[in-house]
C-alpha cells in the first residue's frame, strides 16, 4: 500500500454547501495538538444538537473547499445519537481515540504529513443533508516506543471542595466564584482553561457569566516520564444567580441597601411598628416585618423576594 500525502490523498465526493459554515452543533474539545500516536483520548462536549438527527464523528483526512474527503479512519468511527446501539448520547462527555495513521482502502494515511482532523457530519438518518458538516484540526507527534508504552495519567479534581467528573457534574450560579483544585497522579504539572465563553477562568477561580446552559473546565496533564498526559473534562451546570441584600439589624433607625448584590433596585415594604422613609427604617417596640424585592434578570438572576421580620426591644 502506498503512503499517501495530503497533496495526493483528497478526493472530493459531495459538495458541501455553503450552510456547512453554519451548523447548529457547538464542539468543544481536548486535547487536540501533539497527540500521540497510538492511545490518545479527545474528550468532547457539544452543545446545541438539532433534533433532526444523529451524528457521526469521524477521523478524516481535510478535504479542499466545497468536498468531503473520501480518506478516514472508519475503525474509531463514533455514532452520536439517543437510538438503541449509538456510541455515545448527545449530553455525554464524547472520548473519541483518533490515531497518528490509519488505513483508508488501499491507502495508509500518515496524519504527521497529510492534514487530520475531527470531521462531524449528520448520520444515516439524515441522508444528503450537510449542514452540520464540520472539520477540526487535529496534531499529531511521531510515534515512539516510550510513549506508546507509558500508561495514561490519572486526574482527579474539585470544585469548591467537591469531587467533579464527566460522570458527575456540579451547578454553580451566575457570578458564584468558585475555585477549581485537582491532582496528578503521577505528579505531572496540571493546567486549566475554560473550554466555553459562559465561564471565566483566572488561575484557578472560575466566575459563571451566564444563569443558564452549561459550559466546561478542562484539566490538562503534561504527562511525565512514568506517565503519559490526559485532558480531564470537568462539566458545569449552570443556574440563576441569587440575588442578596445585606441583613437587617433589629434596631430603631436602620439604613437599609439600595440596591442587590447583583445592582437591582431594592423595594421594601414594612408593616407593623415601623415605616420606611428615603431607605431608612424607622421602628418601634414590637414586630417589624419588612420585605424587599427586586427585579430579575432573564438568563442571569433570579428576582429577589424576602421577608424579615425584627423583634424591637
Amino acid at each position: 500500500m502506498k503512503k499517501i500525502i495530503v497533496a495526493l490523498a483528497l478526493i472530493g465526493s459531495l459538495l458541501v454547501p455553503a450552510s456547512a459554515n453554519a451548523a447548529e452543533t457547538k464542539f468543544t474539545g481536548a486535547p487536540l495538538t501533539n497527540l500521540d500516536s497510538q492511545g490518545a483520548t479527545i474528550n468532547i462536549m457539544l452543545l446545541g444538537v438539532p433534533a433532526k438527527g444523529g451524528l457521526y464523528i469521524q477521523e478524516c483526512v481535510e478535504a479542499p473547499a466545497g468536498t468531503r474527503s473520501a480518506l478516514c479512519n472508519t475503525a474509531v468511527q463514533l455514532w452520536i445519537s439517543t437510538a438503541r446501539g449509538a456510541s455515545f448520547l448527545p449530553t455525554d462527555v464524547i472520548k473519541f481515540k483518533p490515531t497518528g495513521s490509519f488505513v483508508s482502502g488501499a491507502a495508509t494515511v500518515d496524519c504527521t504529513v497529510s492534514k487530520c482532523g475531527i470531521f462531524m457530519r449528520y448520520d444515516h438518518t439524515v441522508p444528503g443533508d450537510l449542514s452540520e458538516d464540520q472539520f477540526i484540526p487535529l496534531t499529531f507527534k511521531a510515534a515512539t516506543a516510550e510513549n506508546v508504552a507509558l500508561p495514561v495519567d490519572e486526574i482527579t479534581a474539585t470544585i469548591n471542595g467537591v469531587a467533579v467528573s464527566t460522570k458527575a457534574p456540579i451547578t454553580l450560579g451566575y457570578r458564584q466564584l468558585s475555585t477549581v483544585s485537582a491532582v496528578s497522579k503521577a505528579g505531572a504539572t496540571l493546567t486549566f482553561a475554560s473550554l466555553d465563553p459562559n465561564c471565566a477562568l483566572k488561575g484557578t477561580e472560575i466566575t459563571p457569566l451566564k444563569g443558564a446552559g452549561e459550559c466546561a473546565i478542562s484539566v490538562t496533564s503534561a504527562g511525565n516520564t512514568t506517565a503519559s498526559g490526559i485532558t480531564a473534562i470537568l462539566p458545569i451546570r449552570l443556574a440563576l444567580g441569587v440575588q442578596t441584600i445585606p441583613a437587617i439589624a433589629a434596631k430603631k433607625s436602620v439604613s437599609l441597601a439600595t440596591t442587590t448584590n447583583f445592582g437591582q433596585k431594592v423595594t421594601y415594604k414594612a408593616t407593623g411598628n415601623c415605616s420606611i422613609m428615603k431607605n431608612t427604617l424607622n421602628a418601634k417596640k414590637g414586630t417589624c416585618t419588612v420585605t424587599a424585592t427586586a427585579a430579575g434578570q432573564a438568563g442571569l438572576f433570579a428576582p429577589l423576594s424576602t421577608k424579615v421580620v425584627l423583634k424591637i426591644k
